[in-house]
C-alpha cells in the first residue's frame, strides 16, 4: 500500500537512519513525495519524462512508489537548484558523484547540458501561442521551468519565442492579434513572477525604465525580475520614462545605478538625452548603464552614450550590475 502522512517526519525519519543505508524499497506515493520534497507533482513527472531523473515503480492501478532513497535524491536535486543549477547540471553532477569517474564534473555538466536541445519547446511554445492555445502554452512552459529552471527558460526559450514571433509578424506571417497575445501572455507570466518575489529595501538602488517613447519592456521587465531574484533592491520605472524632470527624480532618489532600455533606434536619442542630463549632475550622481536590441542592432550606437553598455543579454546586464556596484563601493 502506498504509504501517506506527515512529509516532515518521513525525513525525520529518513535522515536518521541515513547512516544505515537509505531503503530502496518504493513505498512512497507521489503526493507523499511532494510533500516531503516540497516540489510539486508535475514537477517530479517533468523531471522522469524529460531527464529520467527517477525511474519509480507502479502499482497495478498504474500509481508511481517511490522509496526513501528517490526522495533523497530529489531533496538533493532540489538543493543544488536551489543554489543556481538547472536539473539538468544537478543530475550530471549527481551522476559523476556516483560514479567516482575521474574526469572533473564540470566536464560531465557541460556535456550534459550540450546535449539539451530547447529548440522543440520554443517551436511547441510558438505554435501554441500562434494557435491562441493558453492552455497548450501554459503546459509547455510549466515543464520547461520545472526541467531547465528559471534563467534558462527566460533567456533561452521565452526571449526567442517573443523575438520569433516578432519577427513573423513583419514578414507578414502572423497577425497583429497574435503578436500582441504572445507579448501579453509572457508579459502576465512575468509580472506574476515578479509580484511573487521578495522586496530588498536596503542597499544600493538600481532604478530600470524605458527610454523615451519606448513602449517595449518585455527584456527589461525580465532583467527586473532576475536583479529581484538575486536580492537587489531595484525600482522599476516601465516605459517611455520622460527626460523631464529624470534628474530632479534621480537626485530625490539617490540611486546607485540607472538602467536605461532602447529597442528601437527612434529611442536611442533619448537615451542620450537621459545620460547626458546624469553626467550634468551636481554632487553625487548616480552610474548610468544602458542597452537594449537598439544597441545590440547597431553597436556602434553604443559609443554615442555617455555611459556604461550593459550587455547584449539579460545575464551579461546581471554580471555588468554587480561590476559597476562593486566599483562605486571602492
Amino acid at each position: 500500500m502506498p504509504v501517506r502522512g506527515d512529509g516532515r517526519q518521513m525525513v525525520q525519519s529518513m535522515f536518521a537512519r541515513q547512516g544505515k543505508g537509505l531503503d530502496t524499497r518504493p513505498v512512497y506515493n507521489i503526493k507523499a513525495v511532494a510533500e516531503a520534497t516540497g516540489l510539486p507533482a508535475a514537477t517530479l513527472r517533468a523531471w522522469e519524462r524529460r531527464y529520467g531523473a527517477l525511474a519509480p515503480s507502479r502499482t497495478e492501478g498504474g500509481y508511481r512508489l517511490y522509496s526513501e532513497r528517490d526522495i533523497a535524491l530529489l531533496i538533493w536535486l532540489k538543493e543544488r537548484i536551489d543554489q543556481g543549477m538547472t536539473i539538468s547540471q544537478a543530475l550530471a553532477l549527481w551522476q559523476y558523484q556516483e560514479s567516482q569517474a575521474h574526469e572533473p564534473a564540470s566536464t560531465v555538466t557541460a556535456r550534459t547540458e550540450n546535449r539539451v536541445d530547447l529548440s522543440d519547446i520554443r517551436q511547441s511554445l510558438t505554435t501554441a501561442l500562434v494557435d491562441f492555445d493558453e492552455g497548450k502554452a501554459d503546459e509547455i512552459l510549466a515543464e520547461a521551468f520545472a526541467v531547465h529552471g528559471f534563467e534558462t527558460v527566460s533567456e533561452r526559450i521565452i526571449v526567442p519565442v517573443m523575438t520569433q514571433i516578432g519577427e513573423r509578424w513583419h514578414r507578414g506571417k502572423v497577425s497583429a492579434a497574435a503578436e500582441h497575445y504572445a507579448s501579453n501572455y509572457f508579459r502576465r507570466k512575468i509580472e506574476a513572477l515578479i509580484s511573487a518575489s521578495a522586496r530588498r529595501q536596503d542597499g544600493p538602488l538600481v532604478v530600470l525604465g524605458c527610454a523615451p517613447d519606448d513602449w517595449h519592456e518585455l527584456g527589461l521587465l525580465l532583467i527586473y525580475l532576475f536583479l529581484l531574484r538575486r536580492g537587489y533592491n531595484v525600482l522599476y520605472l516601465g516605459q517611455n520614462v520622460p527626460v523631464e524632470q529624470f534628474v530632479d527624480e534621480m537626485r530625490r532618489l539617490s540611486p546607485d545605478l540607472v538602467m536605461i532600455s532602447a529597442t528601437v533606434e527612434e529611442s536611442v536619442p533619448g537615451v542620450i538625452a537621459m545620460a547626458e542630463a546624469i553626467a550634468a549632475m551636481d554632487g553625487p550622481k548616480p552610474a548610468f548603464g544602458f542597452g537594449g536590441s537598439a544597441f545590440n542592432v547597431n553597436p556602434h550606437r553604443r559609443a554615442t552614450v555617455p555611459g556604461v553598455f550593459m550587455g547584449e543579454d539579460a545575464q551579461a546586464a546581471l554580471a555588468n550590475v554587480s561590476s559597476v556596484l562593486a566599483e562605486r563601493r571602492k
